[in-house]
């Protein structure tokens, strides 16, 4: 992720982000994150959260999952102003985060009016997930760990609306995550659906 200047949540001068544990090196933390996200990911399986699917849960389910590792685990980013990557031949740009207290809420009202996708066949329920997973990664409220907090957060939705979710199913090699990151790019930069659809109805399916 490419970071803006005067990155707040970085130690000076560094590419590391502030970590509970103060770890300075960046392939040292990533080490560690991956270490412990994996354990809290785990823990959530055995003991998932419960109560409505909105903007508290989706926070909580991050802190859940990097609570051990960064100070601001849970918390929306702010005075960072956009993020963006390369990958999957363009610029992946996300919103700023100015905008993330105003657009989470019209994209949690809709999620809430569709009644958080319950009663959807698997083939509806693809399409609308697409949609919601994308215009949460396209706003990418959290300074680090948007993908591995959207697909808890996902798959418990899909758990609550009647479906299993199993995103480890269309992961399985490098060239399926590879598909998989082109899928949610070109969601998020083009609003093309098609490819991230076709990934849900694979992983819903267990296909």
């Amino acid at each position: 992720m490419r970071p803006t200047a005067n990155d707040p949540y970085l130690y000076p001068g560094t590419n590391v982000l502030i970590n509970i544990g103060n770890i300075r090196d960046k392939d040292a933390l990533d080490r560690f994150e991956a270490d412990a996200t994996a354990m809290s990911i785990i823990a959530l399986r055995r003991k998932p959260l419960t109560g409505p699917f909105d903007i508290t849960r989706l926070q909580e389910t991050h802190r859940r999952i990097f609570g051990r590792v960064y100070p601001w685990a849970g918390e929306f980013r702010k005075d960072i102003g956009m993020l963006a990557k390369n990958r999957s031949g363009f610029l992946v740009a996300y919103g700023p985060s100015v905008n993330i207290p105003f657009a989470l809420p019209v994209v949690f009202a809709a999620l809430h009016a569709e009644d958080s996708l319950r009663d959807l066949n698997v083939d509806v329920f693809a399409r609308r997930l697409a949609f919601f997973y994308s215009e949460l990664d396209a706003i990418h409220p959290f300074r680090e760990g948007n993908s591995r907090t959207l697909r808890v957060f996902t798959s418990d939705l899909a758990q609550a609306a009647g479906h299993s979710l199993d995103w480890s199913r269309v992961a399985q090699t490098d060239a399926d995550r590879q598909l998989l990151h082109q899928a949610r790019d070109r969601a998020v930069m083009r609003g093309d659906l098609y490819q991230l659809i076709a990934i849900l109805n694979s992983a819903l399916r267990g296909i």
